[in-house]
């Protein structure tokens, strides 16, 4: 199989759906403990595993992001409640421990 053979396959597969209009070049597979090291594979030869580690990596990121995005908004919310506004040191106007803020 040439290269333009497997790039017009994968462009037809993200054509064939808007869910698979992302479909990446290439998968990053995590490394697991005592069981492989990281590795990064063209999609075309991905098995089924490998997309399975694949999504473990990724929903390990993605977790990480909302979580982010939540301590944030805490933040956020908590300056904005002791009247904080937008050019104000978010940090300075969350009270500290005993109630005031810094």
């Amino acid at each position: 199989m040439s290269i333009f053979t497997r790039t017009s396959k994968l462009d037809a597969l993200r054509k064939s759906s808007h869910s698979l209009s992302s479909l990446p070049d290439t998968v990053s597979i995590p490394a697991q403990e005592n069981h492989r090291d990281a590795a990064v594979k063209p999609i075309e030869t991905v098995t089924l595993d490998d997309i399975a580690f694949a999504l473990l990596g990724l929903q390990e990121k993605s977790m990480a992001i909302y979580r982010e995005i939540d301590a944030l908004r805490t933040l956020y919310d908590m300056a904005r409640k002791t009247g904080a506004v937008g050019a104000d040191i978010a940090f300075s106007a969350v009270p500290d421990e005993k109630g005031d803020a810094r």
